[in-house]
């Protein structure tokens, strides 16, 4: 969880405080569910990890892996 505020459970993005529910809107679908592993996964790798970071693919693709290792959403092999 970050300091200061909500985190999301997949992600570990921030999430405007008040917000309710576990998930932030990237990781949900239209109806507030919770995306599949492969979707999450490729939004951290595109939008965050190579988008905003700069990485090269394999390298975002390693990273988003590890970040999604440590969230609630995604422990006990949850997929």
């Amino acid at each position: 969880m970050l300091m200061g505020g909500p985190a999301c459970e997949s992600c570990g993005r921030p999430m405007a405080t008040g917000t309710s529910g576990k998930y932030c809107d990237g990781c949900t679908d239209s109806r507030g569910q919770l995306l599949s592993y492969e979707q999450v996964h490729r939004g951290l790798v595109e939008r965050e990890f190579m988008g905003r970071n700069g990485m090269q693919r394999e390298q975002a693709e390693v990273a988003a892996r590890n970040a999604l290792s440590r969230m609630p959403a995604w422990q006990g092999g949850a997929r």
